[in-house]
């Protein structure tokens, strides 16, 4: 299961990567690069704060073949349709990447419970896998990471995080059970926010 939720995160978020790519007017190259360091980022970080060396990315080639693989994508549909970010609805790209967040933010629980680390350390490291590409791909395009003011970014990957922490050490659901609820939970947060733009308390 671990595997499979670590590629479809990447081929979600690498899709939307390479959409933004093509919105920010980013060369092929740049779109290429962005697309993969947004994909894989959070689950490098991940594996690095586990200890695991080299990360997965950089060890199984299906990684860097589905970043490609949805860039091209992305660049195909561009060549045909014109500038396909311009046909795209902002709310569904966003949505889109609720779906890559769920995924990523559970795949890095889902390893966490393997290492058998404690709740707050699968909490904090899902958020970082659900969180840390989209940081990593904000950062190459010049913009404050969505994460430090799109208040159910983060805050989703946290509760869902939260959520199969509590089903499996409390309630005793088996991990997988688990995995899927909680992933459910973090898209349905993330799209709910979008949806009513819900956020948190700011300053001013």
């Amino acid at each position: 299961m671990l595997a499979t939720l670590d590629l479809a995160a990447t081929f979600v978020l690498a899709t939307e990567c390479a959409l933004g790519g093509v919105q920010a007017d980013f060369d092929l190259f740049g779109i290429l690069v962005l697309a993969f360091v947004g994909s894989v980022g959070g689950g490098v970080i991940r594996d690095l704060l586990l200890g695991e060396h080299p990360p997965a990315a950089f060890r199984d080639w299906r990684y860097a073949a589905l970043a490609l693989a949805a860039t091209a994508t992305v660049i195909a549909a561009s060549l045909v349709l014109g500038r396909v970010s311009t046909f795209t609805p902002p709310l569904a790209v966003d949505v889109f990447e609720g779906m890559g967040l769920s995924l990523a933010a559970i795949a890095g629980a889902r390893k966490s419970l393997d290492y058998k680390l404690n709740g707050a350390s699968i909490v904090v490291i899902a958020t970082v896998n659900g969180c840390g590409g989209g940081i990593l791909r904000d950062v190459l395009s010049a913009r404050v990471p969505r994460v430090l003011h799109e208040d159910f970014y983060a805050t989703a990957a946290l509760a869902g995080a939260t959520l199969l922490v509590v089903l499996i050490q409390r309630f005793k659901v088996r991990k997988d059970g688990a995995a899927v609820i909680a992933g459910f939970a973090i898209f349905a947060l993330r799209t709910a926010a979008l949806l009513w733009a819900w956020r948190l308390p700011h300053l001013k």
